[in-house]
């Protein structure tokens, strides 16, 4: 016995999130050159905290030819799913994340945030299915009650040369107690749904990563000042080598269930970043304070929250830099919430870049 829900390139969660906050339309975005940013002072590295349940990341084979199981692994309680891969079969693919319940009692199955969509360029899927994962996050709802042995699809069909990205927060408890419940997850590529996941032959991997981290998000506080001038923090920048420009506890070591040994998701694919950023004035006049985004590292489509914002960049590459929000702070500051994770098929880092000029 098996549950289904199909998620076809979803686009309503997203917008109902955004009808009663404010909202940058890519058209109406705003890009400049990278130049006129500069220069820029580095930022005070924040120390990261690993936060939430753990990540399960599958993106390896990123581009599978033929039928099967990308990744598996047995986590427990509240956990996150990130998964991008582009169908290179020649034919319709239906790529799938699955929950097998395989304990002797019944598993009650809930959601709180799904995001998945497909596209012919892989960075827009990654931007819509992030952007309508982040308008879902608010409230809880129930997806399944798995008897032992059943399993709960989320899927989507995928056309020839079309990349399927998705992310998504679960938890899993017991029907009886509603303690925190142990499922395998199992992320796949099929023409006809298995009757169980857990039978499927795992394909071998490529130089993608595939694997399990500790934490599925990241918090922390940057702090701006205004008589810094231009200044820039890095975020998803490489984990390791001659241009990583990473911060304190941003990256964490994983394990590859699959193949044994460790794992290092270079950019944090699927990790939310979860951040106060702190602007003091340090004039006794207003400042107009501006942030940018810049691909650093390549070029993509990007999603931020801020504030109550949810706001979608159109493509930008490391040429161009797009600012995303202006706002005035008084001589007392201010603080506001902000959130934001590398899109799949994008590159990072995502280089924030501060600017202030005088209030009007």
């Amino acid at each position: 016995m098996k549950r289904s829900k199909w998620l076809l390139h979803i686009g309503l969660l997203g917008t109902l999130f955004l009808s009663g906050s404010a909202t940058a339309l890519a058209e109406e975005a705003e890009l400049v050159p990278i130049e006129s940013l500069k220069p820029a002072v580095p930022m005070d590295k924040p120390v990261l905290t690993g936060t939430g349940g753990p990540l399960i990341l599958s993106d390896s084979p990123e581009s599978p030819k033929t039928e099967g199981a990308y990744y598996r692994d047995s986590v427990t309680g509240s956990f996150r799913v990130f998964w991008h891969h582009q169908n290179m079969t020649g034919e319709p693919l239906t790529v799938a994340v699955a929950v097998t319940n395989e304990s002797d009692e019944p598993v009650m199955l809930f959601s709180n945030g799904i995001g998945l969509a497909t596209d012919y360029y892989p960075d827009v899927a990654g931007q819509d299915a992030l952007a309508d994962f982040m308008g879902d996050q608010a409230a809880q709802k129930k997806e399944a009650i798995l008897q032992p042995g059943e399993s709960y699809y989320l899927t989507a069909l995928t056309e020839h040369t079309h990349t399927a990205s998705g992310i998504a927060n679960f938890t899993a408890y017991t029907q009886q107690g509603h303690k925190d419940a142990k499922v395998t997850v199992t992320t796949l590529g099929y023409k006809e749904q298995p009757a169980n996941p857990i039978d499927v032959p795992i394909l071998p991997k490529d130089m993608h990563v595939r694997g399990t981290f500790p934490h599925m998000d990241r918090t922390g506080t940057l702090q701006y000042n205004t008589s810094s001038g231009n200044s820039l923090i890095r975020i998803s920048s490489a984990a390791y080598g001659p241009w990583s420009d990473s911060m304190p506890g941003e990256y964490e070591e994983g394990w590859n269930a699959v193949d044994g040994g460790t794992a290092i998701n270079n950019g944090n694919y699927g990790v939310m970043y979860r951040l106060n950023v702190a602007i003091h004035n340090e004039e006794d006049a207003k400042r107009v304070i501006s942030v940018y985004d810049n691909p650093s590292g390549g070029a993509g489509h990007y999603v931020i929250g801020w504030g109550k914002d949810l706001l979608q960049s159109p493509f930008v590459n490391y040429q161009k830099a797009w600012k995303f929000t202006e706002f005035t702070v008084n001589k007392k500051g201010k603080t506001v919430a902000a959130e934001l994770s590398l899109t799949g098929g994008a590159a990072g880092p995502q280089t924030l870049y501060f600017t202030n000029r005088g209030a009007k």
